[in-house]
């Protein structure tokens, strides 16, 4: 038999062996229990929906008075929703549950201090599931209570805020990116070689520019010298000493501004085009990546920065998240650490009439 039992956080089918003419309160509650052993009952099993007719526990539910013994019978109770998570119940051998039932309603009611109840988490996926805690008070937990884990509640730290305090505290613990004011290139910026883009180039207009690839600069940073401005004086000897005097001038030798990059060929390493993932491709092992280094280093180059070919965009979209941070990560293993570096990222993409545009970036 079938009964269905309307809560505050939806129905459950209730599903019942036993003979219609010795169904009781507490079976039903048994059958509950199977599957969600740790539910705690805010108001008892009744006939109305305001829980306000509970049903009498000491005569069968077939001798309740209005109560007709039917699949699909409806009964009423009120529940704590943080208690309600399902649970697969295992058997063993004698066909006994794990679980201890309840033993009456009014046990069932109440929660016991040794019992445990849900909470609710966030899973990796985003999804929001329910867990098993021994932990009824959560005030006992301090992390739980901070205003971010593993830190103090806001009232621990100060017993009053105001907004912008909140804010401003808060603001430590978000992470920014901001817009390098400053470029590590100089003024003649990027050289790249045209065959080598060239040859980049072929692999992305065989696809029409619908799969996305990548490959490692190689080549050298050049510096490059400034010369500082210098006022000169022809006739020294006329400089006056005092009030309003000019003194003269320290020559200052040429100062290293930043540097110039230089690219000599492209090495794309073994990758294959996906378009479900973040970057649109998906990095191989390389096998030949070692002697790809030795062969630079022999040949005086190094890895100055990165391309990537990218499908057509709307205008203003530069660099997905994903492309960002791949360009982060190979920024910080070149500079060895958080330094200032001039390596470059190079974007490779079609127009909207069909020209290929190469930018650099940094």
């Amino acid at each position: 038999m079938i009964i269905r039992v309307r809560t505050n956080i939806g129905i459950w089918r209730v599903t019942i062996t036993s003979p219609p003419s010795s169904i009781t309160t507490q079976t039903i509650l048994d059958t509950i229990a199977q599957t969600r052993p740790h539910v705690v009952y805010e108001a008892p099993l009744s006939l109305d929906p305001k829980c306000s007719e509970p049903i009498d526990t000491s005569r069968p539910l077939c001798e309740q008075q209005g109560v007709q013994m039917r699949d699909g019978l409806m009964i009423y109770c009120k529940v704590d929703s943080s208690t309600c998570a399902e649970n697969t119940v295992g058997n063993n051998n004698n066909g006994d549950t794990n679980d201890t039932n309840m033993s009456t309603t009014a046990a069932a009611s109440e929660p016991s201090s040794s019992s445990t109840i849900t909470k609710r988490i966030i899973a990796k996926d985003g999804t929001i599931k329910l867990i098993h805690t021994t932990d009824t008070d959560p005030s006992n937990n301090k992390s739980e209570l901070g205003f971010r884990k593993g830190l103090m509640p806001l009232r621990d730290i100060k017993k009053s805020w105001t907004l912008n305090e909140f804010n401003a505290m808060d603001d430590k613990y978000n992470f920014k990116i901001k817009r390098q004011e400053s470029s590590f290139v100089g003024v003649e910026g990027l050289h790249l070689e045209s065959g080598a883009v060239e040859s980049f180039q072929n692999y992305l207009r065989r696809f029409q520019f619908r799969q996305q690839r990548f490959g490692y600069l190689y080549g050298r940073f050049v510096e490059e010298e400034e010369d500082t401005q210098e006022e000169e004086e022809e006739d020294r000897s006329h400089l006056r000493q005092g009030w309003g005097a000019r003194m003269p001038q320290k020559n200052e030798s040429k100062v290293k501004k930043n540097k110039k990059v230089i690219v000599e060929a492209i090495y794309e390493p073994p990758q294959e085009a996906d378009a479900d993932a973040a970057e649109g491709f998906v990095m191989l092992e390389d096998d030949q990546e070692e002697n790809v280094e030795q062969v630079a280093s022999l040949l005086g180059l190094r890895k100055v920065g990165w391309i990537v070919g990218q499908p057509p965009r709307e205008t203003g979209f530069q660099f997905s998240a994903a492309e960002v941070i791949m360009a982060a990560e190979l920024q910080l293993e070149c500079a060895q650490g958080v330094e200032e570096t001039p390596f470059v990222t190079v974007r490779c993409t079609v127009g909207d009439e069909g020209n290929v545009i190469v930018e650099a970036f940094q």
